[in-house]
C-alpha cells in the first residue's frame, strides 16, 4: 500500500511540476549553473527527451488561473522569460539546459511557438566535419600546391608621351594580359586556405593618336613582371570557392612610339624602364570541372595600382618636330582594371 501511495505521489509531482522536452540540436549541454560559462555535467543527443521543471514555462491560455483579487477577478500573471530550463542528469543531479536547444512538449496550442527544426541550416553544437572527407584525413597534407593560368582584358591606360601638339582624336585599345601563378600552402595554416608563391604577368596594349600637323602616332606598350603572390580562400564549398589575392610585381617595360605623316615621313623610337605594381584581385572557382581532376575553372576581377614611373630611350630622334625635344615618357599614378578567366590546378 505504501509503494502504491509513493507511485501515485511521484506521478502527481511529475505531471504538475514537470514537462518533457526533446533535444533539437546535435548535443545539448546540461550545465551545473544557468550560464553557458558553467561546467558541463552531461551532454544529451538529438531526439532524446528530458524532464523539464515548469518554472519559466509559458502557461496555456486554457489553463485555469487561481490567482484572483478581492472581487474574485483573475489577476494578470507576470511572466519572466528565461534562457535556461531546469532538468536532471542521469544521476539525478540538478542541471540547466539552454532553452533554445530543446522543444518543450506541451500537447496543446503552445506547440506552435517553435518550429520543429530551427537548426536545419546551421547547428551551433554540430562539430562534425562535412563529408566527403578529404583524402588522407585526418592527416594534414603539408605540401599542397596550386598553379593558375589566366587571360584577361580591360581598359588601357592613356599615352604618357608629350607630343607638344594637340591630339585631335585618339583610339585607345584594350589592355590584354596573361598571368600565371604558382603557390604552396603555408605550414601554419591547418585549414588549407593560405597559399604563398610567385606570379608572372605579361601585359600588352596598342593605341593610335591623330595629332595636328597631319601626323599619326601608334604606341605599343609591352610589360613583363614578376613578384611575390599570396591568396586566401574566404568562402569554400564542395564545388565552389571564392578567393582573394594580392601581389607585388617588378616590371620591365618596352614602349614603342611610331610617328608618320602623309608626306611619308616616319620614325620609331623605343623607350624602356622599370616599375613596381601592387595588385589586388578576386577569383571565383568552379571546382573540379572534370570530376576528380582537381582542375578548376576560374574567373574574376583584378586591379593594378600603377606607381609613377618613367621610360627613357638612348636613341636620338632624327625628325625633331616629332619628339618635342623629349627622350622620356612619364606615367603618373594610376589604376587599371581587368576581367579574366582561366584554369587552376591543385596537387
Amino acid at each position: 500500500m505504501d509503494t502504491l501511495k509513493f507511485l501515485l505521489f511521484f506521478f502527481y509531482c511529475t505531471s504538475t511540476l514537470a514537462l518533457e522536452a526533446q533535444v533539437i540540436v546535435l548535443e545539448a549541454p546540461l550545465l551545473s549553473e544557468p550560464s553557458l560559462k558553467s561546467r558541463v555535467l552531461q551532454r544529451v543527443r538529438k531526439g532524446k527527451n528530458l524532464f523539464i521543471h515548469k518554472q519559466g514555462i509559458v502557461k496555456s491560455s486554457w489553463e485555469m488561473n487561481y490567482n484572483v483579487n478581492s472581487k474574485g477577478l483573475p489577476l494578470e500573471e507576470q511572466y519572466q522569460d528565461v534562457e535556461f530550463l531546469k532538468t536532471l542528469t542521469r544521476s539525478g543531479q540538478d542541471a540547466w539546459v539552454p532553452k533554445k536547444y530543446v522543444k518543450v512538449i506541451y500537447n496543446d496550442e503552445r506547440e506552435s511557438a517553435l518550429q520543429m527544426n530551427p537548426y536545419s541550416n546551421y547547428d551551433p553544437t554540430d562539430y562534425r566535419i562535412e563529408e566527403p572527407l578529404e583524402k588522407g584525413y585526418p592527416f594534414v597534407i603539408q605540401n599542397k600546391a596550386r598553379a593558375t593560368v589566366t587571360f584577361g582584358m580591360g581598359p588601357a591606360s592613356k599615352s604618357g608621351f608629350n607630343y607638344g601638339s594637340n591630339i585631335l582624336e585618339e583610339n585607345i585599345g584594350s589592355r590584354y594580359s596573361f598571368v600565371t601563378t604558382y603557390s604552396r600552402k603555408v605550414h601554419f595554416d591547418a585549414y588549407d586556405r593560405f597559399y604563398f608563391g610567385g606570379i608572372l604577368q605579361i601585359h600588352g596594349q596598342r593605341s593610335v593618336y591623330y595629332i595636328t600637323n597631319d601626323r599619326t602616332s601608334q604606341e605599343t606598350h609591352g610589360e613583363i613582371g614578376i613578384g611575390p603572390y599570396i591568396s586566401y580562400d574566404i568562402y569554400r564549398t564542395e564545388d565552389r570557392s571564392l578567393k582573394t589575392y594580392g601581389a607585388f610585381t617588378y616590371n620591365l617595360h618596352r614602349y614603342s612610339v611610331e610617328q608618320a605623316t602623309r608626306a611619308e615621313s616616319f620614325e620609331e623610337r623605343l623607350f624602356s624602364g622599370y616599375s613596381i605594381t601592387p595588385k589586388l584581385g578576386l577569383s571565383y572557382n568552379i571546382r573540379d570541372i572534370i570530376p576528380e581532376s582537381k582542375v578548376d575553372f576560374i574567373f574574376g576581377a583584378e586591379t593594378n595600382f600603377n606607381l609613377p614611373y618613367s621610360l627613357t630611350t638612348e636613341s636620338e630622334g632624327e625628325i625633331t618636330s616629332f619628339w618635342n625635344n623629349s627622350n622620356q615618357v612619364d606615367f603618373p599614378l594610376s589604376a587599371t582594371f581587368s576581367l579574366y578567366l582561366g584554369i587552376q590546378a591543385s596537387y
